[in-house]
């Protein structure tokens, strides 16, 4: 499927979702040939070259780290080394690639979340989740129509690129009534608009999730009608127990911004673009509510503002590529910038502005504005309260 080649006399069996988050099912002997399968397996990622794609999947998003731990099924032990590495994560566990800083603890009756984003967005990541989609479009149609009609996605899956087009829906687990899931399922594979354009979706302990086929396919209408589809069938398959229906178990809302889209009320998941500083002015910025998009709203503000005021009593806001200090701003605030060395200078000036509260953003004469989201093309209504730098 990945490179090609003849696989005639091969017998490596693929998993379709990796053995790492309780994957059990392979696609046909020769699907996947001997090479590409060790190099999916075995290549190593990340700044430190540490883990694989399948290790991604597991320990880069909170809500797959967390399910490793509560579900008894995922986790294969085929030695005893094996056994002591479970029974240690089931404890604690530590995540990799943009989760490096996220540690849940559990020690019953506690459990302990430490830095954790369940809007993950990494290279890595996506892919890892695409490669899941991959498989599941190779077990349906068979590796050689999936090799020739969906080559976008095994070129970003094996080369990766602009994670952009490739965003993902998720619909979080309850995490007080979390389904246990013998392994990933995919609960429908259907046609979106278009040849060869599919939505693919599978349940795990984690979540529900909703990929794509073919780059920016993924929408808020095409994610709304995927979830009645989906919720359709979770009801369906609960019978004759549909009072206990498994729709209750899913929408658990992990994340501040982004609208819930549909009756299991996903979030959708799309890489940020950047923006670009002005040194001259700060913009005034909000966040879009579907797709949490940091947006312009076309207002300025003087960088007067920085300095002008009570300085020893302010209100910082979160790093965003949009809005940085200049050097000119660190001077006129007293700082002795030319004894710090170049790290130290790039990490302050980055590190998210703030300002005295006297000028405080939200206190501004802003309501009722309009402006449009520069990542998905939504209309946005914004007041102050709604506003940052």
């Amino acid at each position: 499927m990945w490179c090609g080649n003849p696989t005639k006399g091969d017998r490596i069996r693929e998993h379709i979702f990796p053995k790492a988050i309780g994957g059990q099912k392979t696609l046909k002997a020769g699907s996947v040939c001997k090479k590409c399968n060790h190099e999916f397996g075995q290549k190593k990622y990340g700044f430190d070259k540490k883990y694989s794609l399948d290790e991604a999947l597991k320990k880069e998003h909170p809500a797959m780290m967390h399910a490793y731990q509560v579900d008894p099924r995922i986790g294969r032990i085929r030695c005893k080394e094996d056994r002591i590495r479970k029974l240690k994560e089931k404890a604690e566990i530590n995540g990799v690639g943009e989760a490096t800083h996220t540690r849940i603890s559990r020690k019953d009756p506690d459990e302990y979340w430490v830095n954790s984003n369940f809007t993950v967005t990494s290279d890595i990541f996506v892919r890892s989740l695409h490669k899941c989609t991959a498989n599941v479009l190779c077990d349906n149609y068979g590796s050689k129509t999936t090799r020739e009609n969906y080559k976008e996605l095994l070129k970003f899956v094996k080369d990766g690129g602009d994670v952009r087009p490739w965003s993902y829906a998720v619909s979080y687990s309850d995490l007080f009534k979390r389904p246990l899931t013998d392994e990933p399922k995919p609960l429908v594979l259907f046609p979106a608009s278009g040849e060869n354009k599919n939505l693919v979706s599978f349940i795990h302990t984690s979540g529900i999730w909703i990929t794509g086929s073919q780059p920016f396919l993924l929408n808020p209408m095409a994610i709304e009608a995927a979830s009645e589809i989906i919720a359709r069938k979770l009801v369906h398959d609960n019978e004759p127990n549909p009072e206990k229906s498994l729709t209750d178990c899913f929408g658990f809302n992990c994340v501040s911004e982004g609208r819930a889209i549909g009756k299991l009320k996903f979030l959708w998941i799309v890489k940020e673009m950047d923006g670009k500083p002005n040194d001259e002015f700060l913009y005034l910025l909000t966040k879009c509510r579907v797709c949490g998009q940091t947006n312009p709203t076309g207002i300025t503000l003087p960088r007067e503002i920085i300095c002008n005021g009570n300085v020893s009593n302010t209100i910082h806001y979160n790093k965003n590529t949009w809005n940085r200090y200049t050097l000119q701003d660190l001077i006129k605030l007293g700082l002795k910038v030319e004894k710090w060395d170049r790290n130290r200078l790039e990490c302050y000036m980055t590190q998210g502005i703030s300002i005295p509260l006297e000028n405080d953003v939200k206190k501004l004469e802003i309501n009722d504005c309009k402006t449009t989201c520069i990542n998905c093309g939504e209309v946005i209504t914004f007041s102050a309260s709604d506003c940052f730098v």
